[in-house]
Formats: structure tokens, sequence, C-alpha cells
């Protein structure tokens, strides 16, 4: 069986073959998994050349010790890899790769817009950046690759809402452990005169109001402080305003009732308060970049 990966050349970004050789043993091509491609296979060689993929990328080894090389600016670096090591590429990053040796792996691609929409914190994705890290020793990771290739021997039987727990798991892990995330949340805390269980208040009271159209001024007397306050301080915190944050919550609510059997759109847009389906729609498509009968198809 052939990959279906996709590989593109940095320089002209055209479908690069570099994939060809790549020889898969069992995939999920059959499964019905928008913007996730799983493939355990070998290949006698793998010498990408410059390239990049859309998704975030995760290669796990198998089976033998391999070494093998990597472009590091003008030199090619030496990397010793054991069964259990993970390379992991973000998307649209380049990478050049010299295996002239027989590997054997499991690689979890997973599209970038798939793989963000499902994360479950509170991101500022234009603000995020993400390392390529080899050999990277992950037993979290590992874990979670392992469940995604249970369920596709499966044959996809716990469903999407199974496969979606495996995505926010993965993406919730991934995001705090191999990005900038926790730094950025540092340094808004630093800035702002608000902490971490002023927020947790602010949380709690969105969640039990989830249904109704809320207030900065019932936020502020919350905390008691002036609504001026509390929007400075707040976004100082959050980089949001009130106002993007509690749609936000909204709307990771309204995406997992969407989730469920049965899902009504209508009625999901009134019970977290939206104006109309119309007002929903809008938002949803601006907070993860489909509508929700997109999503309820894809998913």
């Amino acid at each position: 069986m052939k990959s279906k990966l996709i590989f593109k050349n940095a320089d002209d970004h055209q479908i690069a073959d570099c994939g060809e050789v790549l020889e898969i043993e069992f995939a999920n091509h059959q499964l019905d998994w928008p913007g996730v491609v799983l493939e355990k296979g070998s290949s006698p060689h793998f010498y990408p050349n410059n390239v990049y993929t859309p998704y975030f990328y995760f290669a796990l080894a198998l089976d033998e010790d391999l070494t093998w090389q990597v472009a590091d600016g003008d030199h090619a670096k030496v990397l010793k890899t054991s069964p259990g090591n993970i390379w992991i590429n973000p998307p649209n990053t380049a990478f050049s790769h010299n295996i002239s040796d027989p590997c054997y792996f499991v690689i979890l691609a997973i599209e970038e817009q798939t793989f963000l929409s499902s994360c479950p914190l509170n991101i500022d994705v234009k603000s995020l950046t993400f390392l390529n890290n080899y050999n990277v020793v992950d037993t979290v990771i590992k874990g979670i690759i392992e469940l995604f290739i249970s369920e596709v021997q499966g044959g996809g039987r716990n469903g999407k809402s199974y496969l979606n727990n495996l995505l926010a798991l993965l993406s919730n892990h991934y995001i705090q452990h191999y990005s900038n995330y926790l730094d950025l949340q540092n340094a808004q805390l630093a800035a702002s005169k608000f902490d971490q269980s002023q927020i947790e208040k602010v949380d709690q009271y969105i969640d039990s109001h989830i249904d109704q159209a809320i207030a900065v001024d019932n936020l502020a007397d919350l905390l008691h402080c002036s609504k001026f306050y509390f929007l400075r301080e707040f976004k100082k915190l959050t980089s949001v305003t009130p106002y993007q944050y509690i749609i936000g919550k909204k709307l990771e609510q309204a995406k997992l009732a969407l989730n469920t059997e049965n899902a009504n759109i209508a009625q999901i847009a009134h019970d977290f308060g939206f104006n109309d389906q119309s007002h929903f729609t809008r938002a949803f498509k601006g907070q993860f970049g489909l509508t929700p009968g997109q999503y309820l198809k894809n998913h």
C-alpha cells in the first residue's frame, strides 16, 4: 500500500515524490477521519530534500536502532534513533534527511486546522511558535499514538467522539510542552494585576451562565473592581477582550454539544445564548474555520 502523506518542495510548493518509497503495512485510509493520516510501514531509505508537510507530524521509530543525517543549517548532523523515539515536525516547516538504511515507523499526521481546532486550551494561534524536535522520548505522546493505532486496527469502532478526544489529548499535551504557550501564559500573568484564581472565578461564572448573555459589568462586580480596570487587566492576562473570551468559551461548549447524537444547530445556538443561528454560524466559522454544518458533516 502506498502512502497518502503529502510532501511539498519548499522552493516551489509543488508536490514532492520523496514519499513514494514508503511502503505502508496498514493505515486509516478507509476510515472517515478528516485531516488525520495514520500509517504504519517501512522504507528501504528516505531522502526528503528541503520539503515540508501541511501536518503536525509525529514519526514513531519502531523495531531497530537507526543512524541518519539531518540538515542543520549548512551542515549535516548525525542522529542515532532508537525504537520509541519520536520525531515531531510542525506544519510548513522544511526539513532534509538522509536515511540510507531500512527504517520502520508509525506516522501520525494531523492537518494544522484540525489539530489547532481540537485543542481545548484558550490559545492565540498567531502568537504560538513550534520547534522541530528529533529523538523525543515522551511516554504520553507515544501512548496516544498507540491508542490511534489500536483504533485503526479496530476499524474506528469507538466512533468520532473517541477520535475527537484523542485529538484533544494530543493537541493539549503538545501545545503545552512543545510550543511557547506556557511562556506566553507566564508573561501575561506577570503583566497583569489579575491572577489565575481570579480568572478561575470568571470561568466558573461563565460556565454557570453559559446559556445567557453575560455582561462585562457582572464580571467586574464579581472581582470587585471597576469595569475599566477589569477590561484593561483582563486583556493583559488573556490577550483577548472579555467579549472574545466569553464567545470562545461558548463556542467550545457548543462544539462539544455538536458531537452528541442528533445534535440540532438551531437548538445549540439557543442553548448557548447566541442571538440566532446566523450569529452562531458566523462566530463558529470565525473560531474554527468551518461552519457548524460542516463540522457536523466532518465529525
